[in-house]
Order: structure tokens, then sequence, then C-alpha cells
């Protein structure tokens, strides 16, 4: 459920209007790529403690990362189609996209980060 909401919060978020907004820079990058890069580790994050809850294995933990991977990339090119073709003050945008995918790999350093790998679902 958890993933099924924020993919929601991410498809409201991306394709309401942006009312001007003028981004920011942190650091040399513009803060709207660290935002895009942010939502789509939480989704992988989101993505895979769901489906470690259908797979509870360790050795299947290939498959959820990869599952996990497909959807969020595949998620976020839709996004990226939906903004430049069905929206009318927002543009599919390939830094955007590419922010997204840093963000899906991000999402998977950081379960790795508070789950390590797994090993805990086999016994």
């Amino acid at each position: 459920m958890p993933a099924i909401a924020w993919a929601i919060f991410i498809l409201v978020l991306c394709t309401s209007s942006n009312a001007g907004f003028q981004a920011q820079s942190l650091f040399g990058i513009p803060t709207d790529k660290l935002g895009h890069a942010f939502i789509f580790s939480v989704l992988v994050f989101f993505i895979m403690l769901g489906l470690i809850k259908f797979w509870r294995f360790s050795f299947l933990l290939n498959k959820i990362r990869i599952t996990a991977l497909i959807i969020s990339i595949v998620y976020a090119a839709a996004i990226e189609l939906i903004q430049h073709y069905l929206t009318n003050d927002r543009i599919g945008d390939y830094w955007d996209f590419l922010a997204d995918l840093i963000g899906c790999f991000l999402g998977l350093i950081m379960f790795y980060t508070v789950y390590g790998n797994l090993k805990f679902l086999d016994k």
C-alpha cells in the first residue's frame, strides 16, 4: 500500500501546475532534480518493502531488486511522457528522467543501508 500511495503522490505532484516555480540550486544541483531523485528513491524503497512481503526468501533478492527497478523506471518514463503530452504547463525533460533514474538506484542503496542482505528472512 505505501508504494501505491507514493506512486499516486508522484503522479499528482508531477502533473499539477508548477505555478511559476523557480528552481534553486543546492551545491550546483538544481533542487527540482534533487526532488525527482528523492521521490523515486522512496518509491523504490516502498516497492521493495512490498515485494519482500510476497517473496519472503533472501535468495529472491535479485528478483526483488530487478522488479522494483523495472517498475520504477517504467513509471518514471510514463510520468515524463504524461507531462510532455497530456499537460499544458509541464514538459517532459530528459534531465528529470535522468534524475529519476539516479533516484531509483539511490533507493536501492537506501534499502540495503536499512535492511542489509535480507538474510533475516530465512530464519
